[in-house]
């Protein structure tokens, strides 16, 4: 009897891990006008590249560097895992606005979701990466 309570428990279990990971197609997917927003008055074509040096520097390793459009890069990073952590999945969104100004959006995601010691929010590493960056 208690076999088959555990054969009906386990898909329920892996359908449940399975909706809590993130994943690198589930952060594209996500409105671009998602995370923490900082702007810049640099151009794009100065903020864009500082942007993808900001993240190497914070410690994440870039998987994918995109243009969706002429006025838009998107960089996917992760924090890879640890002993402590899944690791995170990081999205930087690099948008010239229609004001002048270029706006960095970062956002994060744990890779799983009841992982609380990931760092949940690399944000703060990257803004200050790349204002020492633009600084120069």
């Amino acid at each position: 009897m208690v076999s088959h309570v555990r054969k009906g428990f386990q898909p329920a279990v892996v359908a449940l891990i399975a909706t809590a990971c993130a994943s690198s197609g589930g952060m594209r997917s996500q409105p671009l006008d998602v995370g923490e927003a900082k702007f810049y008055a640099a151009p794009l074509n100065t903020v864009a590249p500082a942007a993808r040096q900001a993240v190497l520097a914070a410690g994440l390793d870039v998987n994918a560097v995109s243009q969706p459009d002429s006025l838009t890069w998107m960089i996917m990073a992760k924090k890879g895992m640890s002993l402590f952590s899944y690791g995170d999945l990081v999205r930087v969104v690099v948008q010239q606005t229609p004001e002048g100004a270029v706006v960095v959006r970062v956002f994060t995601k744990r890779r799983l979701a009841t992982n609380v010691t990931a760092k949940g929010d690399w944000s703060g590493p990257i803004f200050e990466q790349l204002d020492h960056i633009l600084a120069q």
